[in-house]
């Protein structure tokens, strides 16, 4: 299982330098991040050299937003690859279960995108939650 991480700017690379702090060296992972001065095919070009050295047909790629260039490259990509799974939104407790789930040689798409949205809380609300139930 591969992870291909793609970003505006840094963010693909900074989450996954935090969650490797975290849980330590995630094995697999390749981290993209689209500047200013790229267009859409330098991205697409770095994806798929990464997709067909691989060898792989088990590679989820893994982007910050649904309809920014990351995503649109993507999804030209799918018709290329349909192997490929493709999830949008990633943050850190999606990466964090990616390589948890590296580790046990497992892949569930949908526990790696539940993880990432049960990741976001507001913190004031669950605070009063637990005040309310301790009353």
């Amino acid at each position: 299982m591969k992870l291909i991480l793609a970003s505006h700017g840094p963010l693909a690379s900074a989450i996954l330098s935090s969650a490797e702090m975290i849980i330590g060296k995630i094995d697999g992972v390749v981290a993209f991040s689209l500047t200013k001065e790229m267009g859409p095919s330098d991205l697409e070009e770095q994806i798929i050299k990464e997709i067909e050295e691989s060898h792989d047909e088990d590679i989820i790629l893994g982007l910050d937003l649904l309809g920014g260039t990351p995503a649109n490259v993507s999804v030209a990509l799918l018709a290329k690859y349909p192997f490929l799974e493709v999830v949008t939104g990633i943050n850190l407790p999606m990466i964090i279960e990616y390589g948890n789930q590296k580790m046990l040689g497992i892949k569930n798409i949908t526990q790696l995108i539940s993880m990432g949205v049960t990741g976001i809380s507001n913190v004031k609300e669950k605070l009063k939650e637990e005040q309310d139930d301790e009353e």
